[in-house]
């Protein structure tokens, strides 16, 4: 019976270490958010991530990914700079990075939904992110958009005129390890 315990361990460890890993090559992280009835558009720059993702072996799999707030960018010099510095909205001297890891990844028919830990402002919140996996050789591609209120994470304050809704999606372009 101890050799059998023992067997089972070493393949359950050889099994996780083997376990898919992908390293992002390029990715993007973009929103949209209604303001006074029109869509801004945004994006995120400086995305680190690692990820480690088995079609068979969902249970280990894992994504931990960060943008740096200060690359914020809706194509307009005075928003950005509103946006990164107000205390209301993102304030990125105080809150430099936006940070999101995975609690669980589920596939559902030919997609997957990953539930993240979404870290902002040093407000951590449970979210859904449906998402899809496409690869072919060595090379991947990760896609998943949702929407998030953002004064869950006191982002925005009670400006006049701003949706609650956020939308944010996120494309990682992943070669295999």
């Amino acid at each position: 019976m101890k050799k059998i315990l023992i067997c089972l361990l070493f393949v359950n460890i050889i099994t996780n270490s083997f376990a898919q890993q992908w390293r992002p090559v390029t990715a993007g992280v973009s929103f949209k958010i209604k303001m006074l009835g029109s869509t801004v558009d945004g994006k995120f720059k400086g995305f680190m991530g690692a990820i480690k993702f088995d079609t068979k072996d969902l249970s280990n799999a894992s994504f931990v990914a960060s943008v740096e707030v200060n690359t914020l960018d809706t194509d307009n010099n005075l928003r950005n700079r509103h946006l990164k510095e107000k205390e209301d909205f993102f304030n990125v001297a105080k809150y430099p990075t936006i940070k999101m890891k995975s609690t669980k990844i589920e596939k559902v028919g030919e997609s997957y939904i990953g539930y993240f830990d979404l870290t902002m402002k040093e407000t951590t919140k449970n979210i859904k992110v449906p998402f899809t996996f496409k690869q072919e050789g060595n090379n991947a591609t990760f896609s998943g958009s949702t929407t998030i209120n953002r004064r869950d994470w006191a982002v925005g304050g009670g400006t006049l005129g701003l949706s609650s809704d956020v939308t944010f999606t996120i494309l990682v372009n992943a070669v295999a390890q």
